[in-house]
C-alpha cells in the first residue's frame, strides 16, 4: 500500500540538520539549515529556539512544492545504504592512507572510516 505524500508525511520525515553559530556584535546566535530542503534555514538565539522555527519554515516549503505539484526532496533512508563503497583515489593518497593506517595499527579500510567521521563531524553531519 503506497504512503500518501501529504504535509503530515513530509512533516514526519527525519530531516538532517546543519547547525553553526555565528556571532554579530558581541552576540551569540545559531544558524540552522535543513539539508535536504536548499535554502530553507533559520536563525535564533538558541537551538532549541531554532528548531522549533525551523519546522514551520520546513511546513512552508513543503506546502509551496505540494501547490506548485512539484517533487518535494526527501531526506535519504539509512536502510538504503548497505556500507559498500567502491572507492578510486590517486597512488599518492593510496600510500598516505597506508602510511597512517600502519602508524596507528589499523586497517586502512578502518582508516579511511576514520578520516571520513573526522571530516563528516566536522561539517557537523555525525549525529552526537
Amino acid at each position: 500500500m503506497a504512503t500518501k505524500k501529504d504535509i503530515k508525511y513530509y512533516m514526519s520525515l527525519n530531516w538532517s540538520y546543519t547547525i553553526e553559530q555565528e556571532t554579530h556584535k558581541g552576540k551569540h546566535y545559531y544558524i540552522i539549515r535543513v539539508n535536504e530542503l536548499p535554502g530553507v534555514c533559520n536563525d535564533a538565539g538558541t537551538i532549541e529556539e531554532g528548531m522549533r522555527g525551523i519546522r514551520d519554515a520546513i511546513e512552508g516549503t513543503v506546502r509551496l512544492y505540494l501547490k506548485n505539484k512539484e517533487p518535494v526532496p526527501e531526506p535519504i533512508k539509512k536502510e538504503q545504504f548497505k556500507g559498500q563503497i567502491a572507492y578510486r583515489t590517486t597512488s599518492e593518497r593510496h600510500y598516505h592512507v597506508a602510511k597512517a593506517a600502519k602508524t596507528m595499527h589499523k586497517s586502512i579500510s578502518k582508516t579511511i572510516d576514520d578520516l571520513i567521521d573526522a571530516g563528516l563531524d566536522r561539517l557537523s553531519i555525525l549525529p552526537h
